[in-house]
This record gives structure tokens, C-alpha cells and sequence, in this order.
């Protein structure tokens, strides 16, 4: 087995806590690090991390970090960042991955995202600010487009409400829509996605529970995140997104070699 990670966490709650908890990884101050584990929506402190040498696996997606800064930041550390979007809708991006393996002809997704939540706790509805909200989202429509279509469109997502519906679409051909209630009980997470194509819409409804008393979003984000620890701490400096497979990290070529 391999000797545990030093890693630092920045953030808290329910989702640090697990971290402390892994036998893989050892949790120490922040100059003692190899790996940072960032947690919170404030992206200042991530540049410094990369530039002192220390990898970063952040929850923020990609698109919320300046791109600009965090290159010149690796080149100095001989670092890498991932940005993992910190969202349990890769296991969407998994389930459109696998139906678009069966069929190419997909026109239109729509996920449907139903998610009850306690009071606190559950990364990122009670942790962030709401004005990021819609970046965690848009991530997701970007990685739902990249599962199911071999054409990345132009569009711009765009958020709005149908009632107490947030709906996150791109384009005409993807549509996020995310129900949120407060412990109203049942299901505490739940995905139904339908696939349209010229032969008609196939739907697929997946249940989450929690585990070991933790939220299923919370446990998948989790899962994400520590997979892409030692990864990152192995890989050349550099920025580098998670392959779709879901099984290995590619570099991005925003960071030219």
C-alpha cells in the first residue's frame, strides 16, 4: 500500500471531514502539503498554492478560476491543478457517456435533478454564494454535451426560473433543470435524464442514499475529489481535466508544454 498523501484541506464541514478520515491521505498544515484539497469558493489563495510547488484538486470548476494566473502559477511551481467542478453530475456524465457509446444519432438531453437538503452541510447549496451556483451548473452542461455530442457548440449557457425550477440550458439540445426542497424527506438525490433521438426519448431514473450517514451529493463529490488526489501529485505540472472514461486525468492544452 502506498504511504499516505500529506494533504491540506481549505474548507469545511461534512466533506473535510471525510478527508481527515481516509487512510490514503494524512491531513497537515498547509506548508507541509503536497496536495491541496480546495473546498470553499474563494479561488484567491489557489495561484499561491501552485506557486509554492503544492498541487491543488479544487471543487470550483475550471471555468470560475483565472485560467491566466493559474498558468503562469503551475509554470513557477512545477504544479498542476484540477478543477473537478466539485458535483456529483459526473455520475450523469457517465450514464450519457454509456448511451451515446449506443447511439450516435442523440438530438436533445434533458437532466432533471431532484435534491432534498438539510439545513447545512451539503456542498455547494450551503457552502457557496448563490451568484456561484450557476458556474457549478453550467460545468455540467458542458460535460454532459462532451459525453453525448462530437461537436462542442458555441452557445452560451444561460440560467433562469420556472417557479422554484432553476433550469440551466445550452442551446436548444441541453436542458438542466434542478428541484431543490428542504427536508421534505424521501429520496435525497435523484437524476432522470432523457435522450432524444429521431426514433424517440429513452428516460433512465437513478436513486441516491446516503452513506454512512453522509448526503449522496456530498459522497459523490468526495469520491471525485480524493480520486484525483494522488493523480495529480503523479502527473507533469500543468492544468488537467478528467477523461470521460472516467478512469484516468488528460491534460488540458490550456497549459501549452
Amino acid at each position: 500500500m502506498s504511504s499516505p498523501l500529506p494533504v491540506a484541506v481549505l474548507g469545511g464541514g461534512p466533506l473535510a471531514e471525510r478527508i481527515a478520515e481516509r487512510p490514503d491521505v494524512v491531513v497537515v498544515e498547509q506548508s507541509s502539503a503536497v496536495v491541496v484539497v480546495h473546498l470553499s469558493a474563494d479561488f484567491d489563495e489557489i495561484p499561491d498554492h501552485l506557486r509554492a510547488g503544492r498541487d491543488v484538486v479544487t471543487a470550483l470548476p475550471l471555468e470560475a478560476l483565472p485560467l491566466n494566473e493559474v498558468r503562469d502559477a503551475c509554470r513557477a511551481g512545477s504544479s498542476t491543478l484540477h478543477a473537478a467542478g466539485g458535483f456529483q453530475s459526473a455520475v450523469a456524465a457517465r450514464l450519457t457517456r454509456s448511451l451515446a457509446a449506443a447511439t450516435r444519432e442523440i438530438t436533445r438531453i434533458e437532466l432533471i435533478e431532484e435534491i432534498d437538503l438539510p439545513e447545512d452541510g451539503v456542498y455547494p447549496w450551503n457552502t457557496v454564494p448563490d451568484n456561484a451556483l450557476p458556474g457549478y451548473y453550467f460545468a455540467g452542461l458542458r460535460v454532459l454535451e462532451t459525453a453525448a455530442f462530437p461537436d462542442v457548440s458555441s452557445e452560451t449557457p444561460v440560467v433562469h426560473a420556472e417557479g422554484s425550477v432553476a433550469v440551466h440550458t445550452l442551446g436548444d439540445r441541453i436542458r438542466y433543470r434542478s428541484i431543490r426542497t428542504r427536508g421534505v424527506g424521501g429520496v435525497p438525490l435523484r437524476y432522470r435524464l432523457a435522450t432524444t433521438t429521431a426514433a424517440g426519448t429513452a428516460t433512465a431514473t437513478v436513486d441516491f442514499h446516503p452513506t454512512d450517514g453522509i448526503h449522496p451529493a456530498d459522497h459523490l463529490t468526495l469520491v471525485e475529489l480524493l480520486k484525483a488526489v494522488r493523480p495529480i501529485h503523479s502527473s507533469e505540472p500543468g492544468i488537467v481535466q478528467r477523461d470521460l472514461s472516467i478512469t484516468h486525468l488528460t491534460p488540458d492544452e490550456r497549459l501549452p508544454r
